[in-house]
């Protein structure tokens, strides 16, 4: 009687040590994280950089009640600090808030002064000069702004930022917003290639909102386009993102011609003897 209690008490015991490991073994699904940020697919990006531009390496998106915002990595090379990104949000409204920071599930619209736009510059390009240019500058989205610098070792930076909106009214409430923020830096590029993927990225995700239109219609085609009189010539296209512009090769330089200097024929000197049929002109007394 004894002997079979204790063979009831060591079984219990055995199946009580079993159910507390599996207490202790977690699934994927009891981790909770306190982030909004969430890791998507580089074809969900929001915004692409151009053909021939940066490669996009990862997509990091947060959602907000007001707004979808992406960071999306581009490919980085060079010493400076920071990766190359493109910063990009969809907002519902362009009434947001206008306080500093998130309030609960409200995203900022990012402000385009001067004070908050050299806070961004300094925060993802540290220590790099960055002059914003006082030139005006379109793409087919509208006007932008930008800043370009030198950061270590000499490599071109830039710093674009653009806010596409077409204002709320009574008769066109929400139409939305969008904000992009653009920052390269590439050892081999010039002002003119990093410039380039400012003119010619494209906005590939939109909001499915009533209402939401923050870009206008592309303007219709030129009315010359296709008529007989009205030609159209190529442009030529200037250097790719990484691209050095080309420099001339030093065997078709041409080489300085040498000009002898031009000597004057010397006069011929006074014959010494008489000739005859000229007057005799007595010579100038010395002094």
């Amino acid at each position: 009687m004894a002997l079979a209690a204790c063979r009831l008490l060591a079984a219990v015991g055995l199946c009580t040590a079993l159910a507390a490991c599996g207490e202790h073994r977690l699934a994927d699904s009891d981790l909770t994280v306190a982030t909004r940020a969430i890791a998507v697919a580089p074809s969900r990006a929001i915004v692409i950089p151009p053909v021939g531009g940066p490669a996009i390496v990862s997509v990091t998106q947060r959602s907000y009640d007001n707004a979808v915002s992406q960071e999306i990595r581009l490919a980085t090379r060079g010493a400076t600090p920071g990766e190359n990104a493109i910063y990009a949000a969809l907002f519902t409204a362009a009434d947001v808030v206008e306080t500093e920071g998130v309030e609960g599930s409200l995203l900022k619209m990012p402000s385009l002064d001067d004070y908050a736009i050299a806070r961004e510059m300094e925060e993802r390009l540290p220590g790099v000069v960055m002059m914003p240019s006082a030139v005006f500058v379109q793409n087919k989205y509208g006007p932008f702004g930008y800043a370009f610098g030198r950061g270590i070792g000499g490599e071109a930076c830039l710093f674009a930022w653009q806010r596409l909106a077409r204002g709320d009214s009574l008769f066109r409430p929400r139409s939305g917003a969008v904000s992009v923020r653009i920052r390269l830096c590439d050892p081999q590029a010039t002002e003119a290639s990093l410039l380039r993927i400012a003119y010619d990225y494209a906005i590939s995700g939109s909001l499915s909102r009533s209402g939401w239109r923050p870009i206008d219609d592309a303007p219709p085609p030129s009315s010359g386009l296709g008529e007989a009189g009205a030609p159209v010539y190529p442009v030529v296209a200037g250097p790719g993102f990484g691209e050095a512009p080309e420099r001339p090769s030093a065997s078709v330089r041409a080489r300085p011609r040498t000009v002898a200097p031009r000597v004057d024929p010397a006069e011929p000197p006074p014959p010494d003897r008489r000739i005859e049929g000229y007057p005799i002109v007595p010579r100038p007394a010395g002094p």
